[in-house]
């Protein structure tokens, strides 16, 4: 026992803690941050936990410098303890931050190991100042508000499901552009809302966005919807208005790729959500509605191509299709601008799969 006692003792000095352990007693955590530049200047808005009484409110401070890392430096200078990112949900950029190669407002968040990389990123409208404090109107806190508005229309197919990680490979990839969640502020209640997505061509924000409608689409067009995906429009009988809301159930997608010219054809199955006309279990009706949405959702789908293609903006992937399987047509030149240039039809063959309890 005697001589177990001095290897214990020698075998306890080689043991070590965690080198990089940081304790949150110690630090600021910052689950927002919204970040402005003006030329060659950077402000970065920090939001911080502060815990007092056994409750939980966020506090603000503001960092200048000539990059993200120097004005979070400045902000840590003013703020009582270090600001830690590690459980960052969502990142704001003004617009015209984002008009400027993004990969510069990008680089240290990405080179920081300790940077969680699913947090959300968003564009919004104007200055970032008031998107960063909170309102009375709101029921709950900034950073909780962001992350529940983001996820829901996630859901419901308006935004693509994309991260910080996401971002790091799409504005790297030749081949497909970005395109984020746009917010702007309500003029009647002064709460920020999403309005629909913000388009990149390259690695900059072009200035141009498409509403929540159009959002759906490109979402549909990708492959990669949200859990729901909804369509409504006006469908008239005999000069009478019915309103026809449709979820689509499931499609199929295939795109016929030629030099400077592609064919995209998507066979959707949709199910019937709202259609007071009703008399759906007449074959006639049935494929008059399905004749009709398939016209207007054609339409619809070639409006939102047009202009994804004046913004050069490849916010669908086609690039990448071109890329793998027609070298020749890669190779014409910058794909944006070819993209911008190519001859895209889109062809929705609607079906209707489920009427629901009603005929």
């Amino acid at each position: 026992m005697k001589k177990i006692v001095p290897i214990f003792i020698a075998c306890s000095f080689l043991l070590v803690g965690c080198w990089d352990e940081q304790l949150y007693k110690e630090v600021s955590i910052v689950p927002l941050v919204g970040i402005e530049r003006e030329s060659e200047k950077f402000t970065g808005h920090y939001s911080f936990s502060v815990i007092s009484n056994e409750s939980i409110s966020f506090s603000t401070v503001e960092g200048n410098g000539l990059s993200v890392r120097d004005t979070r430096l400045n902000a840590n200078s003013k703020a009582s303890e270090t600001l830690d990112l590690s459980q960052l949900q969502v990142m704001l950029l003004t617009e015209e931050t984002a008009k400027l190669n993004i990969n510069q407002t990008f680089d240290a968040i990405f080179r920081t190991p300790r940077t969680r990389l699913s947090s959300r990123v968003a564009i919004v409208e104007g200055d970032i100042t008031p998107y960063i404090e909170k309102t009375e109107n709101m029921d709950i806190e900034l950073p909780d508000f962001y992350k529940d508005i983001l996820k829901t229309d996630i859901e419901f197919s308006v935004l693509p499901d994309i991260d910080i990680q996401n971002v790091a490979g799409i504005i790297n990839d030749d081949a497909i552009d970005l395109a984020l969640p746009f917010i702007k502020m309500d003029e009647k209640t002064g709460i920020p809302k999403i309005s629909g997505l913000a388009l990149f061509s390259d690695k900059a924000y072009t200035g141009r966005t498409l509403d929540k409608e159009e959002s759906i689409i490109v979402q549909v067009l990708q492959k990669k919807p949200g859990k729901y995906s909804m369509f409504t429009y006006i469908w008239k009988k005999e000069g009478e208005p019915y309103p026809l809301t449709v979820e689509l159930a499931r499609y199929k997608k295939k795109w016929d790729i030629q030099d400077g010219k592609i064919n995209a054809t998507y066979k959707m199955k949709f199910n019937i959500e709202e259609f007071p006309y009703d008399h759906l279990d007449n074959e006639k009706n049935r494929k008059e509605i399905e004749g009709f949405l398939s016209k207007e959702l054609t339409k619809d789908f070639n409006k939102v191509t047009k202009k994804l293609q004046e913004a050069k903006s490849d916010a669908v992937g086609f690039g990448r299709s071109v890329r793998a399987f027609h070298p020749r047509l890669w190779n014409k030149g910058n794909w944006h601008d070819t993209f911008s240039e190519l001859e895209i039809n889109v062809k929705v063959e609607a079906e209707i799969s489920r009427t629901g309890i009603l005929n």
